[in-house]
């Protein structure tokens, strides 16, 4: 169910394009691992603001990289656009290019530093993870500012994309996720500004 969601607000945020990969990845570490909210049996609002992150640091993209050093070497990586300089690696061990090959590690490290973020900031949870240096971060206008979009627009995604339970019955023949799960509705209708930054 939750690959089907995630799929969903995928479409509705960047349609016209093939997300079942990232889909699939978002909800295999987000079903691993403890929600982010409390009050949050099936981790749809943990998985809203993954994919609202997701839609705004990269585009729903699993490959891309981002923000360059001086000497014009990329620094942020994959769809959650990891911040790691002059070649570091990730509390688990990964690169930046790991993390670009492997939609999974992506997320996980992305979901590891929310986590942090949220305890860190609990008034603007995103901050942390937007800027990252020191408690200061937490008081930044522009941090802030990100904050209150990703958690906005994860916010709006589960209020306007439908959660369907699925039936068990004809979804065993069918590959996770898929298409066919996904509510007529979501096809129509656009989140209003969802692709302004």
């Amino acid at each position: 169910m939750l690959a089907s969601w995630l799929l969903a607000t995928m479409i509705l945020l960047a349609p016209n394009r093939d997300h079942r990969v990232l889909a699939a990845a978002m909800a295999n570490v987000i079903n691993s691992q403890p929600a982010l909210f409390k009050n949050d049996p099936t981790k749809q609002r943990t998985a809203a603001l993954i994919s609202a992150i997701n839609f705004r640091e990269g585009s729903l993209q699993p490959g891309v990289k981002g923000d360059k050093d001086k000497n014009g070497k990329f620094t942020s990586f994959c769809s959650m656009q990891i911040h790691l300089p002059f070649g570091a690696k990730t509390l688990e061990g990964w690169t930046g290019e790991e993390l670009v090959g492997d939609p999974e590690k992506c997320i996980t490290v992305g979901l590891r530093m929310l986590r942090e973020s949220m305890r860190m900031c609990p008034k603007h949870p995103v901050a942390f993870y937007a800027e990252g240096r020191d408690l200061k971060t937490c008081d930044s206008p522009r941090a802030q500012k990100i904050s209150n979009d990703r958690m906005f627009l994860a916010a709006r995604l589960v209020k306007e994309v439908p959660w369907v339970e699925e039936d068990v019955r004809t979804s065993t023949d069918r590959p996770e996720p898929a298409l066919w799960a996904i509510p007529a509705a979501v096809y129509a209708p656009r989140l209003s500004g969802a692709e302004a930054r």
